[in-house]
């Protein structure tokens, strides 16, 4: 009865509608309270949801950008070996094609003391021992040992290895031997009165059986006195960067010539 009786004074002189505003005002911080958590816990989990989406775009486009970077590095060395492959056939314009033949290098030897390498061609690809080995700046070594499938190669730094060079300025003939360092060659007996300088170019002679003429081995980087002899010490470097070389040519020299110089040896050695 007591609450029909507020309910028809409410309706009729609205007296209670200060109170329920009142009561409103003091329980709206409670509710509110009340949904706290529940609308931290929505926020949150969108927060959640978006950094974990931002984190999943963000490792795309780092592995796109890190993809992207690759095939540009890809091709930066594909430029670089077409570049590097158009100077190595530039040098074999004086030679037939079927005097050259392109091998790879597939290993080397770690032996400190020996400046070898190992080439993907063989006698079954027409090399064999003895045959010169040119790169596009000038000549490399030659072939050592040759087995059907791959050969080893010595290189002219090889302590092992020489070659009678000439410089290419006055025809002035020297021995130029291997040191076992890839950047340094040896001019050997040569005389202090000799004409030589720092820079002159030394290139094959074509006179030791070996390789054939005109081709450019190195140039004169040090000349020095040796005190009491009658010699001077005389140090080139290479021009072809032995510690560098990818793709080697193998050029047939020609056998009437290098035949002819050997004869030229045998009767003036």
């Amino acid at each position: 009865m007591l609450s029909v009786g507020m309910m028809i004074t409410d309706y009729h002189y609205n007296r209670l509608g200060i109170l329920r505003s009142s009561i409103s005002v003091v329980l709206s911080p409670i509710e509110y309270l009340a949904w706290l958590p529940s609308k931290m816990y929505i926020s949150g989990t969108k927060v959640l949801a978006t950094q974990k989406k931002l984190l999943t775009e963000n490792a795309r486009l780092h592995a796109n950008q890190a993809l992207i970077e690759l095939q540009l590095q890809k091709l930066a060395i594909l430029e670089h070996e077409n570049t590097r492959l158009r100077k190595l056939l530039t040098s074999t314009k004086p030679l037939k094609k079927e005097q050259v033949l392109i091998a790879e290098l597939i290993s080397i030897d770690l032996d400190p003391y020996r400046q070898r390498i190992v080439l993907n061609k063989g006698t079954m690809d027409g090399v064999y021992e003895g045959q010169p080995l040119l790169g596009a700046k000038g000549i490399i070594g030659q072939v050592d040992k040759a087995s059907p499938f791959r050969s080893i190669a010595i290189l002219i730094s090889d302590p092992n290895h020489a070659l009678l060079g000439v410089i290419a300025r006055n025809g002035h003939r020297s021995l130029v031997v291997g040191t076992g360092n890839a950047e340094i060659l040896e001019l050997q007996h040569i005389v202090s009165t000799t004409d030589i300088r720092i820079g002159d170019l030394i290139t094959t002679s074509g006179l030791d059986g070996r390789y054939p003429p005109n081709y450019p081995v190195a140039k004169v980087t040090s000349i020095r006195d040796t005190t009491g002899e009658a010699f001077v010490k005389v140090e080139a470097k290479p021009l072809i960067d032995l510690n560098a070389i990818q793709e080697i040519l193998l050029i047939r020299a020609d056998d009437e010539s290098l035949s002819r110089a050997a004869e030229n040896i045998t009767k003036h050695p």
